[in-house]
């Protein structure tokens, strides 16, 4: 019986060092996951504002050719 009685404070204390790992375990895996997620839509973000860039670039071109044909035709 004495026995039995050391023994649970132990696996007690185990059980509770356990749970307040696994907290967190849970709290900087979010917090990883959210960077990550975080990280990919500003890349997306980056590439979309850059794809926006390149094609005013070119309407920009466009422009100014039809403005040149223009200014000959007159």
């Amino acid at each position: 019986m004495n026995e039995f009685n050391s023994s649970v404070p132990f696996t007690m204390t185990i059980i509770i060092l356990l749970f307040i790992l696994a907290i967190f375990a849970m709290k900087y895996g979010a917090q990883y996951l959210r960077d990550r997620s975080l990280a990919a839509k500003s890349n997306d973000t980056d590439q979309r504002i850059n794809a926006l860039h390149e094609k005013s670039d070119k309407l920009e071109k466009r422009v100014a050719h039809m403005e040149a044909l223009l200014k000959e035709v007159e």
